[in-house]
């Protein structure tokens, strides 16, 4: 497992994201990014390597969960 955040619970789920499979670590400047790799994906969430913000991981939580949502809703798998 690499260690891609300080905050333990947004490293645990990066790193369920990369063993996954459909996700590509990319660093890039100051922090690292996930970049979706299904067809059709468009997002890439950037990663708090350091966050100050006690709701950090509630934060990407929720916007993961928008994206993915709005992701199977484009794809055809969930009908809205």
């Amino acid at each position: 497992m690499s260690n891609i955040s300080n905050d333990s619970k947004i490293n645990e789920m990066c790193n369920a994201m990369l063993k996954s499979g459909r996700w590509l670590l990319v660093r890039h400047g100051k922090h690292p990014i996930l970049r979706h790799l299904a067809d059709g994906a468009t997002k890439c969430f950037v990663v708090p390597s350091t966050p100050s913000d006690p709701r950090a991981f509630a934060n990407f939580r929720r916007d993961y969960n928008r994206y993915l949502r709005a992701f199977l809703i484009q794809t055809g798998v969930i009908i809205a």
